[in-house]
Order: C-alpha cells, then sequence, then structure tokens
C-alpha cells in the first residue's frame, strides 16, 4: 500500500510539473508572437506615415494588430517615426508589446565627413564612390590603400 501511495504521488507531481511547463511555455511563445505583431503594427502604421501606404496610420496599425490576435493600446506618430503598443491576454493574464519603427535617425546615417559611417555596396553603386568606405566597395578584393 505505500508503495502505491508514494507511487500516485510522484505521478501527481509530475503531472503537476507537466502542466506549469506547458504554461509558461505557453506563455512564453505568445509574448513572442504579441512582439512580432506589435513590430508589424509599427510597420504598418510607418509606411502609411510615409505615403507607402494610403490610409490612416493608427487605423493600419490596429488592423494589423487585430490580424495577429491583438488590441491596439497606443500609437503614437512623431513625423514618420511610429511608436505602437499593443496587448492580449493569455490564460487570464494581460501581455503587452511596444514597438517603434520608423526611417533611421539622422545621428546613424551616412552623414559626409564621417569615416564611421556603414555605406552598403547598393547605396555605393547608386549614388558613387563618395558613399564607399574602406569596408565597402563593389568588388570582393580588398581596396588598395
Amino acid at each position: 500500500m505505500a508503495g502505491t501511495v508514494s507511487v500516485v504521488g510522484i505521478i501527481a507531481v509530475t503531472v503537476g510539473l507537466t502542466l506549469a511547463l506547458a504554461a509558461a511555455g505557453g506563455a512564453a511563445v505568445q509574448a513572442q508572437k504579441l512582439a512580432g505583431t506589435a513590430d508589424a503594427a509599427a510597420l504598418a502604421a510607418a509606411d502609411t506615415a510615409s505615403g507607402a501606404v494610403d490610409g490612416l496610420p493608427c487605423d493600419a496599425a490596429a488592423a494589423v494588430a487585430a490580424a495577429g490576435g491583438a488590441t491596439l493600446e497606443e500609437c503614437v506618430l512623431d513625423g514618420l517615426v511610429a511608436t505602437v503598443a499593443v496587448g492580449t491576454a493569455y490564460g487570464g493574464i494581460p501581455f503587452d508589446a511596444h514597438s517603434r519603427a520608423g526611417p533611421p535617425e539622422a545621428t546613424a546615417r551616412a552623414l559626409p565627413g564621417n569615416p564611421t559611417r556603414n555605406a552598403c555596396v547598393w547605396c555605393a553603386a547608386k549614388k558613387g564612390p563618395q558613399w564607399q568606405t574602406a569596408r565597402s566597395s563593389s568588388s570582393s578584393s580588398p581596396r588598395p590603400r
């Protein structure tokens, strides 16, 4: 009889731990899904704000959030930069995610006279040699110095 009680106890603990880990795993998956939805909503709002897509930026963000199974909680536009917050619930626990999308900031852009700028090969090919750096060239061979 004592062996039966021990086995039942071990099975109960194992089942409890399995359910707890499954719930935690589901919450982690939901959080990652929500982060992706926030990113997509911010990109939709920024694209609409830039004129690449017709419509109102926050309406586009709300539509993308709804398609991802979330609700748009906040939508703030600062020029072409869109910051959004989306939310949902998993097992009665509310989750939220924030994301920002828009053009790169002026300090991060390749500015003339900035030797640390990161120019791409496509940019160099389209804009001329002044956009190339020692790290980027149109060929795979190193440039002579």
